[in-house]
C-alpha cells in the first residue's frame, strides 16, 4: 500500500494501460500521413524530377504548376499560416511574391525515403513589399527552407510540411534590433 491507501500494483497496471493507450493513439495518428499500403518506394530519379518541377514554380513565377503536381486533396503546413489546401498554398506563395517580387528558389539537396521527398532550399530576393506586417525595406534577403512531401500512388503531392528560417528572414529585414556585444 502506498500513502494514498492504494496498492502499487493497481497504479502500475493503470500506468501500463495508459501507456498502451497513448502508444496505440500515436501509432494510429501516424497512419493518417503514411503512404498508401499499395504504394511502391520512391526513387531518387522520381525525387530529382519532382524537385526540378517544384523549383519551376519559383521561376517566373509559375504558381499554377502546383495544379499539376499537387493532388486535389492536398494539405499544406506552412509557417505563419493555417492548414492550406492547394489553392491556399498557391495564394501563400503568391503573397510571398507581393513581398519579394524577385523571389528565387535554389534546391540545395534532394533526399528521398520510401514514401517522402525532402528538399533543402534557399530563397533569395529583395523585400520590396510588406512581409509579415513589416513594410518594404528594399533589403536583399536570403533564408533557408526545408520541405517534406508525401505522395499518392499517382505521384502527386498529398501533403507538404514547410519549415522556413523565418527568424533569419526577419533579422535580415531589420525586424529585430541588432545584436549587442
Amino acid at each position: 500500500m502506498n500513502r494514498y491507501g492504494r496498492s502499487i500494483k493497481v497504479s502500475s497496471v493503470f500506468a501500463i494501460v495508459l501507456i498502451g493507450m497513448l502508444s496505440f493513439s500515436f501509432v494510429h495518428s501516424q497512419d493518417a500521413t503514411a503512404a498508401p499500403e499499395n504504394s511502391k518506394p520512391l526513387t531518387q530519379e522520381f525525387a530529382d524530377k519532382f524537385a526540378k518541377r517544384f523549383d519551376e514554380i519559383f521561376i517566373g513565377p509559375s504558381i499554377d504548376i502546383a495544379d499539376e503536381i499537387f493532388a486535389p486533396n492536398f494539405v499544406g503546413h506552412a509557417p505563419l499560416a493555417p492548414k492550406l489546401d492547394r489553392d491556399g498554398w498557391k495564394a501563400y506563395v503568391a503573397n510571398l511574391y507581393t513581398s519579394i517580387s524577385d523571389l528565387h528558389e535554389e534546391v540545395n539537396q534532394v533526399i528521398v525515403s520510401d514514401d517522402r521527398v525532402v528538399l533543402h532550399v534557399t530563397y533569395t530576393g529583395t523585400q520590396d513589399g510588406a512581409l509579415f506586417g513589416i513594410p518594404a525595406t528594399g533589403k536583399k534577403i536570403s533564408f533557408d527552407g526545408i520541405g517534406i512531401f508525401s505522395f499518392d500512388n499517382d505521384g502527386l503531392v498529398t501533403e507538404n510540411w514547410a519549415v522556413l528560417d523565418v527568424v533569419a528572414l526577419l533579422a535580415e529585414i531589420g525586424a529585430f534590433p541588432p545584436a549587442t556585444k
